[in-house]
């Protein structure tokens, strides 16, 4: 069977084409092997509009994956249950937990809108499951606190809050004739974290390209110019930075790594 990918940006930051619309948020709808699937949902004020304006179905869609538990990422999921209530949801169980970010104010929630319960056909995703032949999510990925903790994010319970440690932060992987296609979140674990585990897990199969959010708003250029080196080593076909990266980050790539680099935005299609 061929392994053939089509993608389709239905929420992002930007937006280029008429009658389209953006919002700060992340949602990428593909076709696979005959299968439709959704991942992320952006914040849920531009899924519904954009997806109708694109041709696409939403009740026909098999699967939806959360790649963590804020709510830009999650916020569609609700609308999206309401059209299609018995679509599988594939996510880490702490997807649910009452996530918040620290502000002048105090603490600002942003966590999902939604309990386990409200999901009629939910799959945890705790470690690397298959959802079908040839997409796999990650599942919790092990890295040093160190290397991506956030003291800004934190989760909160009756028992008080903590930094939020982001077990919840899961990645997609999908297998096409031409290599490994990657679907980021936010990246909460850190981006080389997350592909290098993913690397572990396919082998010597190539890792084609890389979608989605990267989480670099805030960085410097040192950690930039590593991330570019490391994009060199792994000789991407395609990057797309998208949502959370950070146009200095996104830009800078682009300049090093030329054509390899698209700067795309909302209803964008990309084939593989």
């Amino acid at each position: 069977m061929a392994r053939r990918l089509e993608l389709t940006i239905l929420s992002d930051n930007t937006v280029e084409k008429r009658k389209l619309l953006a919002e700060h948020g992340l949602s990428i709808y593909f076709e696979y092997n005959e299968q439709q699937y959704l991942f992320d949902t952006g914040q849920g004020e531009v899924l519904v509009s954009n997806a109708l304006k694109s041709g696409i179905d939403l009740k026909k869609i098999d699967t939806v994956f959360l790649s963590h538990g804020h709510d830009d990422h999650t916020g569609g999921l609700k609308k999206l249950l309401e059209i299609n209530p018995e679509i599988r949801v594939f996510a880490h169980s702490d997807v649910f937990q009452a996530k918040y970010k620290k502000v002048d104010a105090g603490l600002e929630f942003i966590g999902i809108n939604l309990a386990k319960s409200d999901i009629s056909n939910f799959s945890a995703a705790e470690t690397t499951i298959a959802a079908a032949a040839g997409v796999y999510n990650t599942g919790e990925i092990p890295a040093p606190r160190a290397s991506y903790l956030n003291e800004r994010y934190v989760v909160a319970n009756e028992e008080g809050e903590k930094i939020d440690p982001f077990d919840d932060d899961t990645s997609i992987y999908i297998e096409t004739e031409s290599g490994i296609v990657i679907l980021l979140g936010c990246s909460h674990k850190g981006v080389k974290n997350i592909i290098d585990e993913i690397r572990g897990a396919v082998g010597d199969k190539k890792i084609a390209a890389v979608f989605g959010g990267m989480h670099l708003k805030r960085a410097g250029r040192k950690e930039i110019n590593g991330l570019i080196e490391y994009f060199k080593e792994l000789d991407l076909d395609l990057l797309v930075p998208m949502h959370c990266t950070g146009r200095q980050a996104a830009v800078l790539f682009k300049e090093a790594l030329g054509d390899v680099v698209q700067l795309a935005s909302v209803g964008d299609k990309f084939e593989l």
